[in-house]
């Protein structure tokens, strides 16, 4: 994700007529919004810029592009659609209509639970288990660097694919892994990873997807997560000083694009399937878990009862 700063560099214009409309969001939102705009814009013509007149949107052959996209493109574009339109200060029927019926398609979907194309063509039958076996693979790829006395930059780089893996196969996230910060922040908003006397590692999630509705989330980390964090922080913080827990290779911080690069490769290299997405290892973690997610839920409409409170009903002894 870019920065307010690097927002503002690319779309100078028309920034602060997005955040103007949206001035709830957080800006990870906004920039969702204005990058699916780019995306929509680009359909259309060779560029990616996004003019500061709104014509481009009411154009015959954009909305003839756009039907032709799969599901998941114009849900997302549809909606950007409707955004920027807002940021314009102008409305359109064609594309209000246009993003309704792609919702309505798409929750349609995902109540069946059916397998997406992409996911039949990446699926491997077991699933999200297949991530421990990629970690100890990639743990015995590593072992010099982990044996290095003297570790370096690409000793980090290198450990830190093993780390990845490991994190994604016990706590199935989304990118939020590449916000984290290594020390509680006095800024309220950020995710920070601290490791406490009696409770171990421990990871509260305060800037995330649903944080609106579910609030800050204090995440115990595995067993196996806390051993290799026990290992791993420390080098990150002799190594760095950018303050987070994962590294690029030039030894910046590591943004959320460039985990999701990271997990695809390594996916790919180590699982022989076209790279997985973090939104397809949440899918695996999900299936692996579906009995007791049907079960679950059969109480719940059986109850009556929403998902928090049938947990403060049942007790403890």
């Amino acid at each position: 994700m870019s920065t307010p700063k690097q927002m503002k560099a690319k779309w100078p214009d028309f920034y602060p007529k997005m955040k103007a409309v949206c001035s709830k969001c957080s800006e990870k939102t906004v920039y969702v919004y204005l990058r699916n705009t780019s995306r929509l814009r680009k359909l259309n013509h060779e560029t990616e810029d996004i003019p500061k007149s709104s014509a481009w949107l009411f154009e015959d052959a954009l909305f003839k592009k756009y039907d032709k996209l799969e599901l998941s493109q114009r849900r997302l574009l549809s909606l950007a659609a409707v955004k920027s339109l807002q940021a314009y200060k102008k409305t359109s029927d064609k594309w209000n209509k246009r993003l309704a019926k792609a919702s309505e398609e798409y929750d349609e979907k995902r109540s069946k639970r059916e397998r997406t194309p992409s996911e039949k063509e990446k699926w491997i039958d077991k699933g999200y288990d297949a991530l421990k076996k990629a970690a100890k693979q990639m743990k015995s790829e590593i072992k010099h660097d982990l044996a290095a006395k003297t570790k370096t930059l690409k000793n980090l780089w290198n450990i830190q694919k093993w780390v990845v893996l490991v994190l994604y196969s016990s706590h199935a996230l989304r990118l939020d892994f590449a916000d984290v910060v290594l020390s509680k922040p006095t800024d309220e908003k950020k995710n920070f990873l601290h490791k406490y006397r009696r409770k171990g590692w421990v990871l509260t999630l305060r800037d995330y997807k649903t944080a609106k509705f579910r609030g800050e989330q204090e995440i115990k980390m595995s067993r196996a997560a806390s051993l290799v964090l026990s290992r791993f922080v420390p080098l990150v913080k002799a190594l760095t000083t950018h303050g987070k827990l994962l590294t690029s290779q030039t030894g910046s911080a590591l943004n959320r694009n460039g985990l999701s690069k990271l997990l695809t490769r390594l996916t790919q290299k180590l699982l022989g399937k076209r790279g997985f997405s973090a939104s397809l290892i949440r899918v695996f973690k999900a299936t692996k878990h579906r009995d007791q997610i049907e079960a679950t839920k059969k109480l719940q409409d059986e109850m009556g009862h929403s998902a928090k409170q049938q947990f403060e009903y049942s007790r403890v002894k």
